[in-house]
Formats: C-alpha cells, sequence, structure tokens
C-alpha cells in the first residue's frame, strides 16, 4: 500500500450557475487526475482507493453539480449527460492543463465522452466498472423519451409541492445509502465513505440528503449500439484506456458485450476484473489499485 503522505484539501471551482464542489490530495505542481463519482454518489467514492494510489499525482476528487457539496444545476429543467459534458470542459479551463481521468460509472461514461470530443485535454482514461452510456435501441426511442418527460414534469411537481425534504438521524441516513443502492449493495465503510459528502445537518440535529431529485431521471444521449459504435470507429478515444470492472457486476458489461469485444481489439485499450461488484473500488480499493497505478506510471509510448 502507497504511504498516505497525500496533504489532503477542499477547494471550490467556479461555474455560472454556482460552485463545483473537490476534495483534493497531493501537490498542485504534479499531474493532475481528475476523478469522478457515479450518478446519485459523491466525491467519497474515491477516499478509500486514493491512499493506495502514488503520492506523485494531484488528485482532484469532484462532487458533480447535484451531488455532494456542489450547487445544483438550475431549476426546473431535466438533467441531461451533456450538462455533466460541460463540467468537464469548464475544469479543463479551470486548471488549464491536460489532465488523467478517473471515474467511476455514470462519471466514466461522460469522461468518454469528453475524451471522444476533446481528445486534446486528456493524458489518459481510467474507467471503473463502466463503459459508455446506455444505448436506446431505435424501438425504445418514444417510450424512453416520453417516459423521460413525464417522469421530469412528475419530479417538479413534487418538488414544488414538498416544503422540506425528509430528514433523519445520522444512523438512519446511513443505513438509507447503505442499502438503498440500485446495482448491487456495497460494504459498510463504502457507504461511510460516501456518507460525509450526501447529507447536511438540519436545525433540529438531523440530516437531509442534499442529492438533486432530477437525476433519477437523468436523460442520455439518444443513440444505439450501432452508432456507438460507428461513431467509436469515426471518433476514437486515442488516449490509453483502463477499464477495471468488476468481475459480479452487471451494471453495463451483460447488455455491452459487443462494445467489449470492439474495444478488446483497440491497441489503446486495456481492459481487466477486479473480484467483486459494481463499486469494487470502493468496496475493496486493495484489489483495484494495482491496475490502477501500473497504468498510471506507465509511459504513453510502452502501452
Amino acid at each position: 500500500m502507497e504511504t498516505n503522505t497525500k496533504k489532503i484539501d477542499e477547494i471550490s471551482i467556479p461555474v455560472p450557475w454556482g460552485h463545483v464542489a473537490a476534495r483534493t490530495w497531493g501537490e498542485a505542481q504534479d499531474p493532475l487526475i481528475v476523478c469522478v463519482h457515479g450518478i446519485m454518489d459523491n466525491a467519497g467514492t474515491f477516499n478509500r482507493l486514493i491512499p493506495y494510489l502514488p503520492n506523485s499525482f494531484y488528485y482532484v476528487c469532484i462532487d458533480l453539480p447535484g451531488h455532494g457539496r456542489s450547487s445544483h444545476f438550475p431549476p426546473h429543467l431535466p438533467i441531461h449527460t451533456i450538462n455533466y459534458v460541460l463540467v468537464y470542459r469548464i475544469i479543463f479551463k479551470y486548471f488549464q492543463k491536460k489532465f488523467i481521468i478517473m471515474a467511476h460509472s455514470y462519471g466514466g461514461q461522460i469522461g468518454f465522452i469528453f475524451a471522444q470530443l476533446y481528445p486534446e485535454c486528456i493524458e489518459k482514461l481510467i474507467m471503473l466498472d463502466t463503459i459508455i452510456t446506455f444505448p436506446i435501441a431505435v424501438k425504445n426511442f418514444k417510450h424512453y423519451l416520453s417516459r423521460s418527460v413525464d417522469a421530469h414534469i412528475n419530479i417538479e411537481k413534487k418538488l414544488l409541492e414538498k416544503k422540506k425534504p425528509p430528514s433523519y438521524t445520522h444512523e438512519e441516513a446511513l443505513d438509507r445509502l447503505w442499502n438503498g443502492r440500485s446495482y448491487a449493495p456495497i460494504k459498510l465503510e463504502a457507504a461511510k465513505a460516501l456518507l460525509e459528502r450526501a447529507i447536511a445537518p438540519t436545525e433540529d440535529g438531523k440530516f437531509i440528503f442534499t442529492v438533486d431529485q432530477r437525476l433519477k431521471n437523468a436523460i442520455n444521449p439518444l443513440r444505439d449500439i450501432r452508432c456507438t459504435i460507428e461513431m467509436l470507429k469515426v471518433h476514437p478515444v486515442r488516449c490509453p484506456v483502463l477499464i477495471v470492472l468488476g468481475s459480479e457486476s452487471t451494471a453495463q458489461q451483460v447488455f455491452l458485450s459487443s462494445i467489449i469485444q470492439f474495444l478488446k481489439r483497440r491497441r489503446n485499450v486495456r481492459i481487466k476484473y477486479a473480484e467483486g461488484n459494481h463499486d469494487v473500488h470502493n468496496d475493496s480499493p486493495e484489489l483495484v489499485a494495482p491496475y490502477v497505478v501500473k497504468f498510471l506510471l506507465y509511459q504513453k509510448n510502452k502501452l
């Protein structure tokens, strides 16, 4: 295990609608790694992994808008994946230098799109149990989009009607976060790592969750498998890519076997498996870290 001598700090990155909060590890003059969590999570998802990683990098673990301690996107409109591609671009302009992306789940899917759009900004890409945004089959176009529009209207109605969000004791909040995962359960220590940035105190000594409720209905780009593969051929991710998948995870790989097979044939892509589920990087960071360390320390021309 890497000696945990990294300096830890909190920073705030200005954006037009407020700020993006981030926890940093290391020294700002070192090579930059932007670490991005999955949907409904926060920067705490990396708390247990980063102590295993080299001290020679500057890790900036952001809370995406609507998560953790970051501002929510402006109200009333649906959340779309492209909103978050914009955030990646703003972060690049803030730091004014190329960076490595290390991202889990939805954060990695957004990072993959960003690497396709702005290859000049990215040194390397590390994807933790994720590949691409879920494809939308042509036959499902009408159902997917009409359902998303109606779901947004229903969420907006509830937000306008509800004067105060529900509050919980610290123990109740931890239990909800620990046992409320969509894809697979996580270990208690992993849940504790997320809880710190997921809640805010109330005046009566309880806690509320800060996550933007619109995220329950985030809308992905409308593209099917065929379109996705064609776009990867025409606009490939050119930087070195490491994909670490949980061996027991069904979050994406069961549905995207054709994408996995396509990526395995790319010379710049490495796909590895670690024993665990969708949150294996948080549940068992000691299993994921060796792959990440080796990838980070490789020279680009040796991949």
